[in-house]
């Protein structure tokens, strides 16, 4: 562990079992994705639907976002598990973590803690945002770290190194998607079939805004679920 995550982790570990009510509230934050997730997904339905001048422009850079959040949590899956395995703090005997009050029955001791890919999920959403409207853009990026990332790192789910990488992947992933031009022709397929079926498309919509609320969650237990049945016929 380097002096960076050493000294952050440890401060913040000085407040454990200091308060009942902020260890309770950051295990609260870490477990629901309601706050994470869906007030963030909140923010594009809105911007979706607010009257604007450039609403065309607005709703390209929207089905962008949705695009470069695939890539981030495809991206964030892949380097978690290719990157050399990283136990997280509160599993890691060598840091000496005094747990919170009222700490869950996190399953996370076989996932690797680098990068964080809460980090580049919610981060890539944001820049997303601060792409369409800077003024959302920042209440977005604060709310996320806060909101999304601290709890996380003051549970001993992630360093603070796994969220400012998965952070800058996210950054960097949402940039890049903006300004890939690859993705443009399917932008304005997707874009005229919101016209044209508005019906089918807003019901996928809605599905889609709940996975990546979620972190598609549940859609990977789907996933894995089948995969489960699969190789016990096989």
């Amino acid at each position: 562990m380097n002096f960076f995550d050493s000294s952050v982790i440890h401060f913040l570990n000085g407040f454990s079992q200091k308060s009942f009510f902020f260890d309770r509230m950051m295990n609260f934050l870490v477990d629901n994705y309601f706050l994470k997730g869906a007030m963030v997904v909140a923010v594009f339905w809105y911007l979706w639907f607010r009257k604007s001048v450039n609403t065309n422009k607005v709703r390209e850079g929207i089905v962008i976002t949705i695009i470069s959040s695939f890539i981030a949590i495809i991206l964030g899956r892949l380097l978690a598990l290719t990157l050399p395995f990283r136990v997280r703090p509160v599993y890691d005997p060598s840091v000496i973590f005094l747990k919170p009050y009222r700490f869950g029955a996190y399953d996370l001791g076989n996932w690797s803690s680098f990068p964080s890919d809460h980090a580049i999920m919610y981060f890539a959403l944001a820049t997303g945002i601060f792409l369409i409207s800077k003024k959302l853009g920042i209440l977005t990026y604060l709310y996320t770290f806060f909101v999304g990332c601290f709890p996380r790192m003051y549970m001993g789910l992630h360093y603070p190194s796994d969220v400012l990488v998965g952070a800058v992947i996210g950054v960097v992933i949402a940039l890049s998607v903006s300004k890939a031009k690859i993705f443009f022709p399917l932008v304005k397929k997707i874009l005229h079939f919101s016209v044209s079926r508005p019906g089918i498309f807003y019901a996928l919509f809605f599905l889609l805004s709940y996975q990546i609320s979620d972190m598609f969650e549940e859609t990977r237990a789907i996933g894995e679920y089948f995969l489960e049945i699969f190789h016990k016929v096989i």
